[in-house]
C-alpha cells in the first residue's frame, strides 16, 4: 500500500482532536478551568487540513465534467462520515424525544453542533470546487483566495472583537477563511534540502509554540498567532515524509473522536457525569466505528475484485 507523506499531520490531528475533549470536561484528567480555553481553533486546524488536501483533489477534478467532478468532490466529503453522523444523529434525536428533562432544551443545540463543521465544510468545498473550475489558470485563483481570505478575516474581525454583526455569523467567516488557506499552503513551493532536512526543527518549535499558546490564556491576537502556528506547523510537516497505513488510521480515528463528543455530551444530559467514563465511551465507540469501516472497506474492495474478475472471464 502507498505510502502517506503527510502522516505527521495526521499524528497532529490526531493529538489536536483531544483538545475540545479537555476544554469541555470529557477528558480522562480534569481541567482546572484555566487551560485550553479557546478550544475552538481546534476544529479552524481542521478545515485547514481539509483545504491542504483538497487541492490535490480539486486537481484530480479539473478535468472531469463540471456536474460530475461537482459529485464526486462532494461525495467524497461525505461518504467517510455519513455513518457516524446518522448514528449520533438518531442516538440524540431519541434522547430527546425519550428521556431529555425539560430544563436541558436550552443547551440542545450544542448535541448537534458537529452539524456545522460537516455542513459548512461540505457546502464550502462544492462552491470552491465550482469556483477553481471556473477559472482557468492556477494562479488567478490563487489571487482570487488571497482576496477571499483577507475579505473574510476581516468581517471576522467584527464579528468576534467588535461585535458589530452576529456572532453566529463566526462558522461562515471561520470556514470561508480557513479551508482556502489551507488551499493556499499547498501553493508554497516546498523547502529543497540535499542533507539536513530544515522542516523537522521547524515542525517541532511550531508544535511546542503552538503547545505553549494553547495552555496560556487565549486572547484574540494569540489566537490569530495560534492560526499563524497551524498554518506553518502544517507547511512544515508536509516537508517531512513519514507515512503508512498506522497513520491513515490514526488520522480517521481523529475526526471519529471529535464527532462522537456530540454522543457524550448526550449521555452527560442523562446523568452521567463521570468524565473518565465518558471519555472510554468516546474513544471506544471511535475505534469500533473505525474497524467497521475498514471491514466495510475491505469487503467492498474484495467484491470490486470479484465482479472484474468475472466480467474478464465472461469476456
Amino acid at each position: 500500500m502507498e505510502s502517506k507523506r503527510n502522516g505527521l499531520l495526521e499524528i497532529y490531528r490526531f493529538l489536536i482532536c483531544f483538545w475540545p475533549l479537555y476544554f469541555h470536561n470529557f477528558f480522562y484528567f480534569l481541567m482546572d478551568g484555566k487551560t485550553f480555553n479557546y478550544a475552538v481553533l481546534s476544529v479552524d486546524f481542521f478545515f485547514i487540513l481539509s483545504g491542504v488536501f483538497l487541492m490535490k483533489l480539486f486537481r484530480k477534478e479539473r478535468e472531469a465534467p463540471v456536474l460530475k467532478g461537482f459529485g464526486r468532490v462532494m461525495l467524497g466529503r461525505v461518504r467517510p462520515m455519513a455513518f457516524t453522523m446518522c448514528f449520533i444523529t438518531a442516538f440524540n434525536l431519541a434522547c430527546l424525544v425519550i428521556f431529555i428533562r425539560e430544563d436541558y432544551y436550552n443547551t440542545i443545540h450544542t448535541l448537534f453542533m458537529y452539524w456545522w463543521f460537516v455542513l459548512f465544510l461540505t457546502v464550502g468545498v462544492g462552491i470552491l470546487y465550482l469556483i477553481y473550475r471556473a477559472f482557468r489558470k492556477e494562479k488567478p485563483f490563487a489571487v482570487f483566495l488571497v482576496l477571499l481570505v483577507l475579505s473574510v478575516a476581516y468581517i471576522h474581525y467584527l464579528v468576534i472583537v467588535k461585535r458589530s454583526l452576529p456572532i453566529k455569523l463566526q462558522f461562515f467567516t471561520r470556514t470561508a477563511c480557513f479551508i482556502p488557506l489551507g488551499i493556499l499552503i499547498s501553493y508554497i513551493p516546498p523547502i529543497k534540502y540535499k542533507k539536513f532536512n530544515p522542516n523537522i526543527p521547524f515542525a517541532l518549535v511550531t508544535g511546542l509554540t503552538l503547545l505553549y499558546l494553547a495552555y496560556s490564556q487565549t486572547s484574540f491576537a494569540s489566537a490569530v498567532v495560534m492560526v499563524v502556528i497551524f498554518c506553518a506547523l502544517t507547511y512544515f510537516s508536509l516537508g517531512i515524509s513519514v507515512g503508512g497505513r498506522f497513520f491513515d488510521l490514526v488520522g480517521k480515528l481523529s475526526v471519529r473522536i471529535y464527532l462522537y463528543m456530540s454522543f457524550v455530551t448526550m449521555l452527560y444530559f442523562l446523568g452521567l457525569t463521570n468524565h473518565r467514563v465518558l471519555f472510554v465511551i468516546d474513544v471506544s465507540l471511535s475505534v469500533m466505528d473505525l474497524i467497521l469501516s475498514e471491514y466495510k472497506r475491505k469487503y467492498k474492495k474484495l467484491k470490486s475484485k470479484e465482479k472484474a474478475y468475472l466480467k474478464a472471464k465472461c469476456q
